[in-house]
């Protein structure tokens, strides 16, 4: 990726739905980028009743709870651009959000999105991020709903996740515009045990070229224990995402770029064991291309 020069925010129905819209808005204002405004969630449920007095009513409260769910997120989007100075394009859709996400997305250089939380309903459902990624043809950065600062800070220090596979290498050229702009990058590889270290060497050399000053570290994630790995949860990637998040504490990291791994099958999304970690732990805003 050239540059930014569209960015997508999705806004939910979460109470976090606006610090991910500053978010957007932010980086929007750094990189001189378009910004849209897409509120795709479910409609509100109805159910069959005893009496037609009793479905008609349930039925208006239904439409009521809708309405007023749009023009929340319409005057979020308002405020953004009275913010920014100019309109927002802006369009809501109540259904199933995953096909207006995607469409919006294969037109965008960026779709910006904030992490389910599992606590907090949004409209969503908890598997939405797995399948936009599968499909969107864009990067997605997630903001956390447990960011520590309540808001957008300026991307200075990224650490970037390298393994030597399709997406990582997509992530690493979906983040150029931002790596540009960063003070301090850091590409990792992680290994486990006696795995060969290649070197990082080649891709430090075509990071340069495009005008990023980055660094270079193998970190060795730890082997997991015999409980760990009776565990049904846990999956063998399981230690290399919590070695990731660590890293990233401690480089006080502003953001992580890492591929986003998995495919869909018949019935179901089967997610990569440090995707599906990241998605559910991030602590800070992660940028995925898969």
């Amino acid at each position: 990726m050239s540059d930014l020069r569209r960015i997508v925010v999705h806004l939910s129905d979460s109470p976090r739905a606006r610090a991910v819209a500053l978010w957007a808005s932010s980086l929007a204002d750094e990189h001189g980028a378009e910004l849209h405004a897409v509120h795709a969630v479910e409609a509100t449920p109805t159910a069959a009743y005893l009496t037609p007095e009793a479905t008609t009513i349930a039925t208006q409260l239904s439409l009521d709870s809708d309405r007023t769910r749009i023009e929340q997120a319409r005057t979020l989007a308002e405020e953004l651009g009275r913010q920014r100075g100019q309109a927002l394009p802006f369009e809501s859709v109540l259904g199933d959000p995953l096909p207006t996400l995607l469409r919006h997305a294969r037109s965008a250089d960026l779709l910006v999105l904030g992490q389910h939380d599992p606590e907090t309903p949004d409209g969503t459902a908890a598997g939405l991020a797995g399948r936009v990624l599968m499909g969107a043809g864009c990067p997605l950065l997630f903001v956390p709903y447990a960011d520590a600062d309540g808001g957008p800070r300026p991307v200075r220090n990224v650490l970037a996740a390298w393994n030597d596979s399709r997406e990582s290498a997509r992530a690493l050229r979906d983040a150029l515009p931002l790596l540009r702009r960063a003070q301090n990058v850091e590409l990792v590889r992680f290994v486990r045990g006696d795995d060969e270290v290649l070197p990082l060497e080649p891709l430090l050399q075509y990071l340069a070229a495009h005008g990023v000053r980055a660094s270079g570290s193998v970190q060795r994630s730890r082997e997991p224990s015999v409980g760990e790995r009776l565990l049904s949860p846990w999956t063998p990637d399981a230690p290399v995402a919590e070695a990731l998040l660590s890293r990233a504490a401690d480089l006080d990291a502003d953001l992580i770029v890492i591929g986003g791994y998995g495919h869909t099958r018949a019935w179901e999304l089967a997610l990569g064991g440090v995707t599906r970690t990241l998605l559910q732990s991030m602590t800070v805003p992660v940028l995925m291309s898969h």
